[in-house]
């Protein structure tokens, strides 16, 4: 177990605070944690009404890279993680979500971030056209849950918010 005994802000943007703590040890030593804090986000395997799964690809900055993903978005402050999915398969994909179902969460950075990712599946119920936020350039794809296993293992898709969420689709197949 490690005490926090004191933080400094470091950094205060959009998305992230940066913190550098003091923290003591079991054995009284004292050490320093560099930490991210996140309000986390929620993402969905969304079904279409044709048996296929919308992915979206877009270019990821930190990475350099396009990427291939299950539609995903941050929460707003005090946002639940259910209404944020909703909202964001409404923005990202223009449809609305029927038999939602949750996973829970996974921890993507678990040494230096406080990001947790609420995990979903659910299927398509209605279009409502999608309305992307001013600087979100999305493309939309759908493939199905074969294909996109297939891409994971060929390292097409590697965002682990997407390999986690098949791990549980192709568990319910079995």
């Amino acid at each position: 177990m490690e005490t926090k005994v004191k933080s400094s802000e470091i950094y205060n943007g959009k998305v992230v605070k940066v913190f550098l703590d003091d923290v003591v040890l079991d054995d009284g030593s004292m050490a320093k944690r560099e930490v991210i804090n996140h309000l986390g986000g929620a993402c969905i395997a969304l079904k279409s009404k044709r048996g296929t799964y919308y992915m979206v690809k877009q270019y990821r900055y930190a990475q350099g890279m396009d990427m291939y993903e299950f539609c995903a978005g941050k929460l707003e402050k005090d946002e639940d993680p259910d209404t944020a999915i909703l909202r964001e398969a409404s923005e990202e994909l223009g449809v609305t979500v029927q038999d939602l179902k949750s996973y829970g969460y996974m921890v993507p950075t678990c040494g230096y971030s406080s990001e947790r990712i609420y995990l979903y599946s659910g299927k398509e119920k209605d279009q409502v056209g999608q309305h992307l936020d001013q600087d979100e350039r999305i493309n939309i794809y759908e493939f199905t849950l074969d294909e996109i296993e297939k891409m994971i293992k060929e390292g097409v898709i590697t965002d682990a918010k997407t390999i986690c969420l098949v791990y549980y689709l192709k568990g319910e197949d079995r």
